[in-house]
């Protein structure tokens, strides 16, 4: 009867200790970010506990058939503490797994809104080109009726040239984030880094369309400028 009353006092103990380490419930108090926290603090406990439960219950069966109530107590003891380490070890990489996920999921939401600013520009670009060849046009008729000199000629295409130079800029900098979001879609194994890369990539192809028109547009030589040149 003793020996049997020591195993219900084990089995009552560690289902505290298992009660005890449930999961945190959300605290409207708190933010977000920090429910979060508690949430994996809460796994994290609930791993080291569990691993402590399974040492406890093994030590102390073990114990139990070798030595009577001492052993038994010895089990528990030691088959606890062996437990704790374990479970430590899986809650150790649980805890670093969760965080990766966190850090994974910061460089999509980045990757996201550069995918939108992306195409916010190439949108914008469009609006840009489109007024740049308007411009353009006056200009080449004013030049050809001598309306207006070279040098006030070369005065408004280098503000057009302007804006050739930053689309060039805009082209150079979303390639470089679309090669580093394929490149992480690679690693990651994570298709959401795909989608990403290849709306930014259709921002790219925009951006360049609009450029290439430009640059034709600026390459043009306007009747009666070399006429005027000097």
């Amino acid at each position: 009867m003793r020996k049997y009353s020591f195993y219900k006092l084990i089995t009552i103990g560690t289902t505290c200790v298992m009660l005890s380490a449930c999961s945190a419930t959300n605290n409207p108090n708190l933010t977000p970010e920090q429910n979060r926290q508690n949430q994996r603090n809460a796994q994290y406990n609930n791993t080291m506990g569990t691993g402590a439960i399974a040492g406890t219950a093994l030590g102390a069966l073990v114990g139990g058939l070798a030595g009577g109530k001492k052993g038994l107590l010895i089990g528990s003891l030691s088959g606890a503490a062996l437990g704790t380490g374990t479970g430590y070890m899986v809650a150790e990489r649980n805890q670093n797994q969760q965080m990766t996920e966190d850090q994974l999921n910061q460089q999509i939401a980045a990757a996201h809104q550069i995918a939108l600013t992306a195409q916010s520009d190439a949108q914008q670009a469009a609006q840009q080109v489109d007024a740049a060849q308007k411009q353009l046009a006056t200009l080449n008729q004013q030049i050809a009726s001598k309306k207006i000199s070279t040098t006030q000629y070369k005065r408004q295409l280098t503000k057009i040239q302007k804006t050739s130079t930053d689309l060039n800029s805009k082209i150079n900098y979303y390639s470089e984030q679309s090669r580093q979001m394929h490149q992480y879609a690679t690693l990651s194994k994570d298709p959401r880094f795909t989608q990403e890369a290849q709306q930014t990539d259709d921002a790219i192809n925009r951006l360049k369309y609009a450029e290439n028109v430009l640059a034709t547009g600026m390459g043009a030589q306007p009747t009666g400028y070399s006429q005027t040149r000097g």
